[in-house]
């Protein structure tokens, strides 16, 4: 009853946001109990902007915008930084999961998700509330442009950098707020330019329809490992213009070829001796039919569009 309450408080729990919630209410349970009482009543994603937190059951995030408030965001440490974490391992439990959410304290872990909603930041709680611009649930950012996504995480990177108990964060820290603040700026730029924000949605509606968040169930709980590097890379190479600029730039480079071949064999028949003229004529009539209707297939763009698809 206790689990079932907070998905009716809301759809989209963090794992450590209920054990926090229910230690909170003095009730006693291990890992195994926790999580067979989960699998009864929700689900999670594999990937995607929801990646890894539990969902009531009938609830699909990906079809109501505002369902944005609980997307994900990571925070990852420095490699610089990477020395404290693996001192402080002794003391993770010491850190409770609302003081993380408050940056109160420093991550003890090296990449850890956050749940926007529970984030205690001014900015990042005044942007997610805001109108949604976006169309489509997207399985990099989710509900947010690209922009948008990458102010809050930078955000979140100054206000951790902002609690590090130690030494060396200070450069770390200043490089992060100069980043905050152009990403900020950008972000009012590309609010004011509606129009063009609207078209480069529509432009990559098709890219975000053809991945879908996978469902987890019972059954294949067990079996999941993320690589969160390597999901980010599959995203970015989908969106990548490189090969269509190369394809555009070899079929040109092809029909000026087969002009300049034309061109040749044009002033070649035309060298011909004047006794020959109505043979040559003949052949020239036929050989260049022939080859227009090649080349007029290859010009309109579509042996070329077949080789694309």
């Amino acid at each position: 009853m206790a689990v079932s309450k907070l998905f009716d408080e809301r759809p989209i729990w963090p794992k450590s946001s209920i054990i926090d919630r229910l230690l909170d209410e003095g009730l006693q349970f291990n890992r195994q109990m926790l999580k067979r009482l989960l699998l009864r009543i929700a689900y999670y994603f594999s990937n995607g902007p929801f990646l890894k937190f539990w969902i009531r059951k009938g609830y699909d995030p990906r079809k109501d915008p505002e369902s944005r408030i609980y997307q994900r965001m990571d925070f990852r440490v420095k490699p610089s930084l990477l020395s404290y974490c693996d001192a402080s391992t002794d003391t993770e439990l010491m850190c409770r999961w609302k003081d993380l959410c408050a940056f109160q304290v420093f991550p003890t872990k090296c990449s850890t998700l956050f749940q926007l909603y529970e984030v205690v930041d001014d900015y990042i709680q005044q942007e997610i509330r805001k109108p949604p611009k976006q169309t489509t649930c997207s399985l990099k950012t989710g509900w947010f442009s690209e922009s948008m996504f990458d102010a809050i995480r930078k955000c979140m990177e100054v206000r951790f950098m902002s609690v590090y108990p130690g030494t060396g964060a200070e450069k770390l820290l200043k490089t992060a707020s100069d980043a905050f603040e152009k990403l900020k700026k950008e972000c009012i730029y590309k609010d004011a330019l509606q129009p063009d924000q609207e078209e480069h949605q529509e432009f990559n509606k098709g890219d975000d329809d053809k991945e879908k968040p996978e469902i987890v169930d019972d059954d294949e709980e067990d079996k999941i490992e993320v690589d969160e590097a390597e999901e980010e890379s599959d995203a970015d190479e989908a969106l990548d213009p490189v090969a269509e600029d190369e394809v555009s730039m070899q079929s040109h480079s092809y029909m000026d070829l087969e002009n300049n071949s034309r061109t040749y064999l044009q002033e070649l028949f035309d060298s011909f001796p004047s006794s020959e003229v109505g043979t040559a004529k003949m052949q020239d009539d036929e050989i260049s039919d022939g080859e227009y209707q090649i080349f007029e297939q290859d010009s309109d763009g579509s042996y070329f569009d077949d080789g694309d698809n």
